[in-house]
């Protein structure tokens, strides 16, 4: 991937107590947060040492500094328990491989929640999918298209800031996505399908932005 480095932003977090100073910069690959300082999802590389202090230190609810790739900084957290997963990515010419760490926050990974989901992608397909997934929607993936113009003329699907994934607030609740149907079956602007049986989805990829 030509020149994906000018793609990567910075993790700082930095610490101080009586006995200690922790100072730790590490290459952040993907960020998607949301205003009043909050994170919901982090993609960092870098050393055993520096993933496990962030790791602690995302545990704790701790605070940390985001640099995007144009330089532009944030202060936020990811809250309380987030979820956090690790791998490795071994790197031709380097003795060990590097650490790769993916948090995402509660919010997030909550599938109970009514009235406001949060994804890591603007397609209208996953937008679409993971609707009818979370609030168990009654629907086809032909009434996609209708149903996400809906809730973008009611501005009810908003962009989050961030790089890497393109995140957006889907903000609806199940019983307001039901009316949506109700009314487009009522209008004719959704049809059933011509046979009964199962409803076929196509198989739907989660794609990173590229800047």
């Amino acid at each position: 991937m030509k020149n994906a480095h000018e793609r990567f932003g910075r993790l700082v977090y930095r610490r101080s107590t009586e006995k200690t100073a922790t100072n730790i910069r590490v290459s952040l690959d993907a960020f998607v947060g949301e205003e009043q300082a909050k994170a919901h999802l982090i993609s960092v590389v870098g050393g055993d040492v520096e993933i496990g202090a962030l790791a602690a230190a995302f545990a704790n609810g701790d605070s940390f500094t985001v640099v995007d790739p144009h330089g532009a900084e944030s202060i936020v957290s990811l809250g309380e328990k987030p979820l956090c997963f690790r791998g490795s990515i071994v790197v031709p010419g380097r003795k060990r491989p590097l650490r790769h760490f993916v948090s995402c926050s509660q919010e997030l990974a909550e599938t109970t929640s009514d009235g406001k989901l949060l994804l890591v992608s603007e397609d209208n397909a996953f937008i679409w999918s993971s609707l009818v997934s979370h609030y168990g929607l009654p629907a086809t993936p032909e009434w996609g298209s209708w149903v996400i113009s809906q809730l973008q003329q009611q501005k009810r699907i908003q962009p989050l800031p961030g790089f890497g994934y393109a995140g957006v607030a889907v903000k609806a609740t199940r019983k307001h996505l039901l009316a949506l149907l109700a009314r487009g079956l009522r209008n004719w602007q959704l049809g059933f399908p011509d046979q009964n049986g199962p409803v076929e989805w196509p198989a739907i990829q989660l794609v990173k932005k590229v800047a």
